[in-house]
């Protein structure tokens, strides 16, 4: 079978991307991109892992993305019709799966007839594979530019350090209903954010288009031989190339065209579609420490030393939950923060939003299994109120039992000073945190007020799925009776939702109970009672001005630390 210039060129540019990637170059260059600010998207879990460690397993799976996908090349019609259709935002390119010639591969283009130029670099590569854990319906999406000739080291390819290409934006694409609005609006209408990405991420979904095209033919064309033996013993997988060619570039616009309106009509309204929203204080890429960042430590007692550290793994820990929900569900806090300025009337203004709404809108939109929804439902119930009221959390010096008390908290919903709060709990050198809201139950429960809380049980690696929850609703005076009265709840509605009631807490167990949910409410109690006296934590390191307490909303999305010394005077 004679060589075919394209597929020789796609497989040559495969077979040095994949010796770049096994070689310790490769993580040397992730690592350096990284420590020059360059993010990379990645499970939640792995923002706990040190960067060398991160960088690795991004190189291996880019690597398993190129070795085990089909690689595909495209003739000069294609392309031309790829990019033009990238570059005309008044096009807007629906994303489902079968817009994609396969589950993964590798797109692969020459610096002489690039897929698009960014810049002076040309886009020669894209690579794309199954979601990353934790992330919803899609896929990894990676777009490469051409290493500068110049740019390489002397004799880097008889050396083993080429660089063929140079990983310039990745990101996780949704199918619908998910819409990246990169996909749908022009510039003007987009966050400054987006503008980088905006043309490149719809050239390479165009050029997914042009490729699935019915006028678009496909052949599996094969390189030179010593290009095919390389690969195989790169333990690559389907080594032939499919070489896409069309009649004219004209036609293969107006198919892509023509089959991205059909979707656009069969999509129903885009107002429905779930659209990332801008929003105040978004989840950032990497979490913010702030005044409490640990190149600053030295200039700290050991005091404001252990208060830094505190806070960067308090920070950590909430900044991955977050992360962790967006993957899971893009656009979720953004989606119910819409909802809740919609809806807000329905219930009571102490409430960010309802758990059983999340819940519900987590199986309604996002097909999540009922008994998934119902704990995630609570879990992102609290983040959300906490990140709307500002990111504020409070670390107390003083050992809970200084606070605790056995008066039931049902004042929380008129003093309770935000939506959501963190409390830091430094339990000898184990940091405890939890999250604490008020959820509307007025039209199901006992009270009109429950108090959710959401703990990570001192596991500072904790993900979302194992953050707890505890539930108290705030009704009478006293607390056990308060405890009672939600066990009891809970135990009807088992019964009637499973068909058979539980076990019913001993007089003990109950006890025990009430004990450790004191421990919290006297906490939050003192930290939201009028005469509560809390001091700025950042304040303390003489690198910011004090915040006043009780808190205001934030506009940045990093934390805000708060110390409780002494509890409030009794009135």
């Amino acid at each position: 079978m004679p060589v075919h210039p394209l597929a020789d060129q796609a497989a040559t540019l495969r077979r040095e991307t994949l010796t770049f990637l096994r070689t310790p170059l490769g993580q040397e260059v992730w690592s350096w991109l990284m420590a020059q600010g360059h993010s990379f998207t990645m499970p939640a879990s792995w923002s706990a892992r040190a960067r060398s460690h991160q960088a690795e397993s991004l190189v291996a799976a880019e690597s398993k993305r190129v070795a085990d996908g089909m690689t595909f090349a495209m003739d000069s019609d294609l392309i031309q019709a790829a990019r033009t259709v990238g570059q005309d935002q008044s096009i807007p390119l629906p994303f489902t799966a079968d817009v994609l010639p396969a589950p993964s591969g590798m797109l692969a283009f020459s610096r002489q007839d690039p897929l698009m130029t960014i810049g002076p670099h040309p886009v020669i590569a894209a690579t794309w594979g199954p979601p990353m854990d934790g992330f919803g319906p899609g896929v990894h999406l990676t777009w490469w530019t051409a290493m500068p000739e110049e740019a390489q080291e002397p004799d880097a390819a008889a050396r083993g350090r080429l660089i063929p290409m140079n990983p310039d934006f990745d990101l996780h694409l949704s199918f619908l209903p998910r819409i990246d609005t990169r996909l749908l609006q022009p510039n003007k209408e987009l966050s400054s954010g987006l503008l980088y990405s905006a043309v490149p991420l719809r050239t390479v979904v165009a050029a997914w288009y042009a490729l699935t095209a019915d006028t678009t033919t496909l052949s599996e064309q094969r390189p030179q031989a010593a290009v095919t033996q390389a690969l195989k013993e790169l333990k690559a997988k389907k080594r032939g190339v499919q070489v896409a060619t069309t009649p004219d570039a004209d036609t293969t616009h107006r198919d892509i065209t023509e089959r991205a309106a059909q979707k656009m009509s069969a999509a129903g309204d885009p107002d429905d579609w779930f659209k990332p929203s801008p929003e105040f204080a978004a989840t950032s890429k990497k979490v913010s420490h702030g005044v409490f960042d640990p190149a600053l430590d030295h200039q700290l007692d050991a005091g404001h030393r252990r208060i830094a550290h505190i806070y960067r793994e308090a920070a950590a820990h909430w900044h991955r939950l977050e992360t962790q929900a967006n993957q899971k569900y893009p656009g979720i806090f953004a989606n119910l923060e819409e909802l809740r300025a919609r809806e807000h009337k329905d219930w009571q203004p102490w409430c960010w939003v309802p758990s059983r709404l999340v819940s519900a809108y987590l199986k309604a939109k996002y097909d999540t299994p009922p008994r998934t929804a119902l704990w995630d439902g609570a879990r992102i119930a609290a983040l959300g109120a906490w990140r709307n009221g500002g990111r504020h959390s409070i670390l107390t010096t003083m050992p809970l039992q200084e606070t605790a008390g056995d008066r039931a908290p049902v004042n929380l919903p008129t003093t309770m000073p935000a939506p959501g709060l963190g409390m830091v709990i430094d339990d000898n050198g184990t940091i405890h945190l939890l999250l604490a809201c008020l959820d509307d139950v007025s039209d199901h429960g006992p009270a009109d007020a429950e108090l959710l809380l959401t703990s990570n049980y001192g596991d500072p690696a904790g993900m979302l799925e194992d953050i707890t929850k505890l539930t108290l609703f705030l009704t009478g005076d006293d607390l056990l009776d308060a405890v009672r009265t939600t066990q009891a709840y809970y135990d009807d509605a088992a019964a009637v939702n499973s068909g058979k009631r539980p076990r019913s807490a001993t007089d003990a167990e109950t006890a025990q109970h009430t004990y450790s949910m004191q421990l919290f409410t006297g906490l939050l109690a003192s930290i939201c009672a009028p005469g509560a006296d809390l001091l700025d934590a950042g304040a303390l390191t003489g690198r910011k001005l004090p915040a006043t307490w009780p808190p205001q909303p934030n506009i940045l999305s990093e934390m805000t630390l708060w110390l409780l010394a002494h509890p409030p005077e009794t009135p």
